[in-house]
Order: C-alpha cells, then sequence, then structure tokens
C-alpha cells in the first residue's frame, strides 16, 4: 500500500485518539513501524464479544479461573505496563533519562526464538530488559526460568552497544519472593508504584 492514502490516514487518526500507538522495534529500520491497538475497552471487545454467538450472562462466574481469563490478564497487564512507562521510569529513577521502548524479538535460526516483554535504552547506556508478569501472588522464580533470562539477557547484550549494561526488571502485580534465583532481577516494579 502507498503511503498517505486512507490506510495512513485512518491510522493517524487512531494513532491520535490514542487507540494505537505506532512504534519502532529495538533493532529495526525507520522503515519498519509498527502498529499496535492499545484501547482496553476494543481489546475487550475484540478478545471476548466480537464473534461470540453464545451469550452467557454468568460468563465471568463460571469462568474465572479459566485458561482464556488467566491470557486475558496477562495481556491486560501487559497493556497497562506499556501505557505506563513514564511511570515505570520514574520508580527506576530516570524521569529525566531520554530513552526508548518497545518489545524486542529475535527470530528462530538455529536456536529457539526469543521476545522480551519491554525494553527501555537508556542514552545513560543501560538498557532496562523488562518482564512482564501477571500473577496472583508474589513471582518466584523458578530454576528453568533463570536460565531462560539468562539465555534472555545473552542475546540482548549481544545486540546492544558494548558500552550499555543490560538490566533485568520485573513488573508484576504484587512482587518478588526471594529465593536462589531472584537476584536476577536488578529492579523489581509492582502494580502499585505504577499508580502512586
Amino acid at each position: 500500500m502507498q503511503d498517505g492514502g486512507r490506510l495512513s490516514r485512518n491510522l493517524n487518526a487512531l494513532i491520535v485518539s490514542d487507540f494505537v500507538v505506532k512504534y519502532l522495534p529495538f533493532g529495526f529500520g525507520k522503515r519498519e513501524s509498527y502498529y499496535k491497538l492499545v484501547d482496553p475497552f476494543c481489546l475487550f471487545y475484540l478478545h471476548f464479544v466480537d464473534g461470540n454467538t453464545k451469550a452467557n450472562a454468568h460468563f465471568w462466574q463460571q469462568n474465572t479461573t479459566s485458561q482464556p481469563v488467566a491470557a486475558w490478564r496477562g495481556h491486560a497487564f501487559e497493556n497497562v505496563c506499556f501505557n505506563h512507562v513514564d511511570q515505570i521510569k520514574g520508580v527506576l529513577g530516570i524521569s529525566e533519562v531520554i530513552t526508548e521502548s518497545s518489545a524486542w524479538s529475535k527470530r528462530a535460526d538455529d536456536e529457539a526464538g526469543v521476545q522480551i516483554d519491554l525494553l527501555i535504552v537508556r542514552n545513560d547506556n543501560v538498557v532496562n530488559m523488562c518482564e512482564i508478569k501477571y500473577y496472583g501472588s508474589d513471582f518466584s522464580v523458578s530454576k528453568d526460568y533463570y536460565g531462560v533470562l539468562l539465555h534472555r539477557q545473552e542475546l540482548l547484550t549481544a545486540e546492544v552497544s558494548p558500552k550499555a549494561a543490560v538490566h533485568s526488571t520485573l513488573i508484576t502485580t504484587f512482587g518478588l519472593a526471594q529465593n536462589k534465583y531472584s537476584g536476577v532481577f536488578t529492579n523489581v516494579i509492582t502494580l502499585g508504584d505504577l499508580f502512586l
């Protein structure tokens, strides 16, 4: 599709109205912009209402612990975090630092692909690799998840400037349970921190 046409006008209207955000994923060129629907009601409607022909007045009472609702909570929490990057920067003490934020993924070549929920690339040569976890209590880092985080950090370190340090940051609903793997996170931010 060509620039300047109807699609571009409609996308720009959605961006100005805060329904959609345009962002450049880390490591991509300026011509590779991504668009993300961020309006909570639209996301909810598309996920649970649109195309649902089985109207059930008791859906929420009957499905509070179902996998689709649990997955939705995680997705909704990610969107809250993306909509509160300024507050995240405040908690990290970097409100005045120039940053760029986006999700990041690396496609699988010979090894498994990787996805990082939120990267905050800072002008002070630090990159916050943010893991966003919706959890019903304090989040606990298992041995396997610890290995996954170290692998992600290693892949990201290879992609950033040699001068940059990568800090693992957990953004979660309640907090981090302390165990022998919890030290993998440099910073922990809770849902409450986003609304202080």
